[in-house]
C-alpha cells in the first residue's frame, strides 16, 4: 500500500496560519472573474522557507500607527531599496479578537496587491515574521497629501493652482474608478488618503476599509465588541480626528466627514459605487 506524501510547505503555512489566528482568517480574496481555490497562507509558504523578514528588512523607523496596524520605512537588504512595511499589531497571542483583525488586515492586502493600477501603491511581498505577526511590502511613498495640497491652493502656497489640484483629483478618480471596474469600494476616500509624489505621482492610500461588492461582509474579518473594540476606537480617536471609525456590531463605516448616507446609517447592503462618488 503506498503511503501519502508528505505534507507540502504551502499546507504546512496554511495550517500554521490556522493555527495561530483560527480557520476563517483568510478572507481568500479574488478579483478574478473565476477566483482561485488557492488560499494566500500558501502564497507566502516560500517566504517562510527562507531567512525570514529579520533577515531582508532592516527597520529604519516608524510612519504612521493605527488600532490595526503599524507601517513602518524599511530597507530592503537583498534589492538595496526603501519600502514601506504595514504589519498587523495583532500576533498569535493576542487574544480572541486576533483572528478577525488578522483577517481585515489580510483583505487589505490581497485588495490592495490586485488592483494593479499607476493610482494605487503595488504590494510586493506578503508574509509572517519571527513574533507571528502577518506584514506586506510596498512601495515607499514620498510626498504630500492631497490636504496640504488644498492648503496651499488656498492660500496661494508654492505653486500650487487650482488647475493642478483639479488634475490630481483627475486621478484619484481614474484609479478609483478601476477599483470599481474590479466590483471593489474604497469606502474612505479623503484628502488624507490621497498622496502626491514629488514628481506627480498620484495615488489613492490606503485600502484597509475596502468592500468587494456582492461579497457579505464576514464575523471573521469584523472587529469585535467588548473592550478590544473600545480600545480600537480610542487608540484611532487619539491618533487623528479623520481616522474611520466601527460601529458596536463591527461594522466598519469609515471617516464620518466623508460618509455618504447610505454608510453613515450602517446599510451595507446599499453601498455600491456610488458611495465613493458621494
Amino acid at each position: 500500500m503506498d503511503e501519502p506524501p508528505p505534507p507540502s510547505p504551502d499546507s504546512l503555512l496554511a495550517r500554521r496560519l490556522a493555527r495561530l489566528f483560527g480557520p476563517e482568517v483568510d478572507p481568500h480574496i479574488s478579483l478574478a472573474p473565476e477566483p482561485p481555490r488557492v488560499p494566500t497562507a500558501e502564497v507566502v509558504a516560500g517566504l517562510l522557507q527562507g531567512g525570514g523578514a529579520a533577515s531582508r528588512y532592516e527597520v529604519r523607523g516608524e510612519i504612521d500607527r493605527g488600532g490595526m496596524g503599524a507601517v513602518l520605512e524599511v530597507w530592503d537588504r537583498e534589492l538595496r531599496r526603501p519600502l514601506a512595511m504595514k504589519v498587523s499589531l495583532s500576533g498569535p497571542d493576542a487574544g480572541a479578537d486576533a483572528g478577525r483583525r488578522v483577517a481585515r488586515f489580510l483583505e487589505e492586502a490581497q485588495i490592495t496587491a490586485q488592483l494593479d493600477h499607476p493610482g494605487v501603491v503595488p504590494v510586493h511581498e506578503l508574509g509572517v515574521d519571527d513574533q507571528g505577526r502577518v506584514f506586506f511590502t510596498m512601495r515607499r511613498v514620498q510626498g504630500r497629501d492631497l490636504r496640504e495640497v488644498f492648503h496651499q491652493v488656498h492660500f496661494g502656497l508654492g505653486d500650487w493652482t487650482r488647475r493642478r489640484a483639479l488634475d490630481v483629483l483627475l486621478r484619484v478618480c481614474e484609479a478609483v474608478a478601476f477599483a470599481h471596474s474590479r466590483g471593489v469600494i474604497h469606502r474612505d476616500l479623503k484628502p488624507a488618503n490621497v498622496m502626491v509624489g514629488a514628481f506627480g505621482e498620484v495615488y489613492v492610500m490606503d485600502w484597509g476599509l475596502a468592500r468587494v461588492v456582492g461579497r457579505a461582509e464576514q464575523a471573521g474579518t469584523a472587529v469585535g465588541e467588548g473592550e478590544a473594540l473600545r480600545t480600537v476606537l480610542h487608540e484611532e480617536r487619539e491618533r487623528s480626528p479623520d481616522s474611520p471609525l466601527v460601529t458596536g456590531a463591527g461594522d466598519v463605516l469609515g471617516t464620518p466627514a466623508y460618509m455618504a448616507p447610505e454608510q453613515a446609517l450602517g446599510e451595507l447592503g446599499e453601498l455600491s459605487p456610488r458611495t465613493d462618488v458621494y
